[in-house]
């Protein structure tokens, strides 16, 4: 079953969720260890392997959205409406922080001069002006979107626990199995 019903999340929710999941932490601990690497071809390679990451995280991003646009979500399962509202806003805050990272990190690095060329396959078009001060503004909220970031996945992990261990009602249950 690939699309979603009003109980079960379908196949291809649960592989951009999941897909998304695992790039974006896999790329907030690389990230973190960009700054110590020294410089050099190794770290050369890991900036143009993350730049390809984020471009690749933004594009499912947008197709994740799409996806949700034109289907239907499953039926909240928690009983408490406040909670439910802020599992809500949640979700915005991820999707949002999940979509300004990548784009930020493409700005700045674009800003500092130097392309987003993905995998080698295409090179992002110029989107700002070489500047350095607008890529100083830049890596800053391209850190403190990190920091966010990294929060608001640990509270999302962290109500999915709660749902699965303490609720026991079947929410982790269905980005799992549907």
């Amino acid at each position: 079953m690939f699309k979603n019903t009003r109980d079960r999340y379908g196949l291809i929710a649960r592989l951009l969720h999941w897909l998304i999941a695992v790039l974006a932490i896999g790329m907030l601990l690389g990230g973190s260890l960009l700054s110590i690497l020294p410089s050099g071809g190794l770290k050369t390679v890991a900036i143009s392997g993350h730049k390809s990451i984020g471009v690749i995280i933004l594009l499912l991003m947008i197709g994740r959205i799409a996806w949700r646009r034109i289907n239907p979500q499953p039926r909240d399962l928690g009983s408490i409406p406040v909670l439910n509202y802020i599992a809500h806003l949640v979700h915005v805050f991820l999707y949002v922080l999940l979509l300004l990272q990548p784009l930020v990190g493409i700005l700045m690095s674009q800003a500092y001069g130097y392309p987003v060329s993905v995998f080698g396959i295409f090179t992002v078009p110029p989107l700002v002006w070489q500047s350095s001060s607008l890529g100083n503004f830049l890596r800053e909220a391209h850190s403190v979107t990190a920091v966010l970031l990294a929060a608001f996945i640990a509270v999302h992990i962290a109500a999915a626990l709660k749902h699965h261990v303490v609720d026991g009602d079947g929410t982790l249950m269905r980005m799992l199995k549907g």
